[in-house]
C-alpha cells in the first residue's frame, strides 16, 4: 500500500469511527450545510497530506523530548538548538521531530555528524534571520544536482560526499537568496 493510499483508508476509517461514537455527529450528521462541510474536508486533507509530506521529509526521527530524556537534559535545550540551527528539526503541533539521519549511529552524546554542522553553518550563516529548519529538512529529502541526484541526508554518512555536500548546501542557499 502507498501512502496515498495508506492516508485516504486510515482517514476515512477514523471518520466513521468519529461518527459511530460521538453521539452529537451522529444525531445531525444529515444537518450539516453541505459548503461548510466541503470546506471542513478540504482543511482537514490539507492539514492530513501536510504532515504527511512533513513526515517522509524528516524520515526516522526521534522527538527533542526523547533525545533531552536520553541526554538527561531540558527539553528546552534541545528545542533551542533546533531553532539556533545546531541540530535539524522541525517544529509540530505538540512535539518537536528531528531526523536521526542527522547523528552517528551509537553517537552516545547525539550531536550531529561533522558535516551536518557544516551544512547548518551555511544555512544558518548565509540566511541569517530567515534561516529556518524547514528549509534543511527539505533541502536533505530532496535529490540534489551536486550530488547526482541524490538525497543528502541519503549521503551524510559517507566522507566521500563531506565536500560535495556542503557545496550542495551552498548551492541551495544561493538559490533562496536570490
Amino acid at each position: 500500500m502507498d501512502s496515498e493510499e495508506g492516508l485516504v483508508t486510515a482517514f476515512t476509517e477514523a471518520i466513521q469511527r468519529r461518527f459511530d461514537t460521538m453521539q452529537y455527529l451522529k444525531a445531525h450528521r444529515k444537518d450539516a450545510d453541505a459548503s461548510a462541510v466541503a470546506q471542513i474536508a478540504q482543511d482537514a486533507a490539507a492539514l492530513a497530506t501536510s504532515n504527511l509530506s512533513w513526515h517522509l521529509a524528516l524520515g526516522a526521527s526521534t522527538t527533542a523530548s526523547a533525545l533531552a530524556s536520553e541526554l538527561d537534559v531540558p527539553v528546552q535545550f534541545v528545542i533551542e538548538k533546533v531553532q539556533n540551527g545546531r541540530l535539524v528539526g522541525l517544529h509540530g503541533r505538540h512535539e518537536t521531530f528531528l531526523p536521526l539521519w542527522q547523528f552517528l549511529p551509537g553517537q552516545p552524546d547525539k550531536e550531529p555528524t561533522g558535516v551536518v554542522t557544516e551544512v547548518l553553518n551555511v544555512f544558518v550563516e548565509e540566511l541569517g534571520e530567515a534561516f529556518a529548519p524547514e528549509l534543511v529538512v527539505l533541502w536533505a529529502a530532496t535529490g540534489q544536482p551536486e550530488l547526482n541526484g541524490r538525497e543528502p541526508r541519503a549521503a551524510v554518512e559517507e566522507e566521500a560526499y563531506t565536500e560535495k555536500l556542503i557545496w550542495s548546501a551552498r548551492c541551495a542557499v544561493a538559490g533562496l537568496t536570490q
